[in-house]
């Protein structure tokens, strides 16, 4: 009883890093940045990058005070971080500085998979540690990866529903993305990646049309890439919407997609399981 009084205050002390390292976090990432505003709360965090104020990038407003950095390592050492999270590319030198320097950095792992998305979350959960919000999104990603994928064949003509991304840009997306591995998870067939599109590549309007797919998955900010826009382009695109068979990819599935491939793969299924009814 004696030994285990005299470790207690040894254990405490041990302990006592991690628990202030939650206090003042710092992120030196546009994509951590999301992650911190939308799952820790607002006073725990010190900075995030200049990019977080952008309106493309901005999902609300941001918290009174809140310092945006420049990636400069002196800029974050003025305001006494704990905790200094960091992208694997990025803000390298900043990073190296502080960590010289003292400061806790955790480099963050970037994910361009719904495998390496799981990674990801996991890391935040090792540095942030309990944190409810962040567990329901790791353990929803988790459960619906656990989940077999549609079956390739489905409804009357045993076909699987087809679709195909148009980004701003005419940019569709092959293989190799993480937007190909939605749909194939969804159960969609991808025909850009049939075609031997591999990542992206530039497809033009006429060529979605020929193409036909059951799906046209629109992929864009709503200034540059607006349905009224595509609508008056041509008629075939007038009918896609007219008849409900257009699905919106978030736009911060391009830039932070750990806040939104699950919501979008639950989405992305139940529009097949429309396709599926329907036949």
């Amino acid at each position: 009883m004696r030994y285990v009084s005299r470790l207690l205050p040894l254990l405490l002390l041990a302990m006592a890093p991690v628990a202030l390292a939650q206090e003042r976090i710092a992120s030196l990432n546009l994509c951590l940045d999301q992650l911190l505003l939308e799952w820790v709360a607002p006073e725990k965090i010190v900075s995030v990058t200049w990019l977080a104020g952008d309106d493309h990038y901005r999902r609300g407003p941001l918290p009174e005070g809140l310092h945006l950095n420049r990636g400069r390592a002196e800029e974050l050492l003025k305001l006494g971080p704990d905790l200094v999270l960091a992208g694997q590319y990025g803000a390298g030198r900043a990073a190296s500085r502080l960590h010289e320097l003292g400061v806790r950095v955790v480099k963050i792992p970037d994910a361009y998979s719904l495998e390496q998305l799981l990674q990801q979350l996991q890391a935040l959960r090792s540095v942030l540690g309990k944190n409810p919000p962040l567990e329901v999104h790791y353990n929803k990603l988790q459960s619906l990866l656990a989940l077999q994928a549609p079956a390739v064949a489905s409804g009357k003509t045993g076909e699987t529903p087809t679709a195909l991304i148009l980004s701003a840009n005419n940019i569709t997306y092959g293989s190799g993305m993480l937007e190909h591995q939605l749909l194939e998870r969804a159960g969609f067939r991808n025909l850009a990646a049939e075609q031997g599109a591999q990542q992206l590549q530039k497809v033009s309007l006429e060529e979605v049309i020929a193409a036909q797919p059951d799906l046209l998955v629109l992929y864009g900010g709503e200034k540059d890439f607006a349905l009224a826009h595509l609508a008056t382009r041509h008629p075939v695109i007038r009918r896609y919407i007219e008849r409900g068979r257009v699905f919106t990819l978030p736009a911060e599935l391009g830039f932070c997609p750990a806040l939104v491939a699950g919501e979008t793969l639950e989405k992305l299924t139940e529009k097949r399981a429309e396709f599926v009814e329907s036949q």
